[in-house]
């Protein structure tokens, strides 16, 4: 019963990262600069707000903004229940996401 408590406890966290990795994603997207060519992402600004978001829910984040796009992979650990009566404390947890800013016209 302790080791599915501790991979059903996993399972969660890994979908929990992936939503996190989303939303930072999303978060990158929303930092903005216009240019003499229009719209553009900010890189800089947009790799420190997905790693904010990131690290106010936990996690630790590589992100990678190329274009309109950012991608996040965040990595933290689940800590267990049982599991811990064997020696495993912790198990990994990667999640990734991505999103695409969005060019709107009046």
């Amino acid at each position: 019963v302790g080791i599915g408590v501790d991979f059903s406890g996993h399972a969660a966290a890994a979908q929990e990262a992936r939503e996190v990795a989303a939303q930072a994603a999303r978060a990158a997207t929303h930092e903005v600069v216009l240019t003499s060519a229009g719209p553009q992402l900010d890189v800089g600004a947009a790799k420190l707000a997905a790693r904010s978001f990131a690290e106010s829910a936990g996690y630790s984040a590589d992100v990678v903004v190329a274009g309109e796009s950012a991608s996040v992979t965040l990595r933290g650990s689940y800590e267990t229940s049982f599991l811990g009566v064997i020696g495993i404390h912790t198990i990994a947890v990667e999640g990734s996401g991505s999103a695409r800013g969005v060019r709107v016209t009046g």
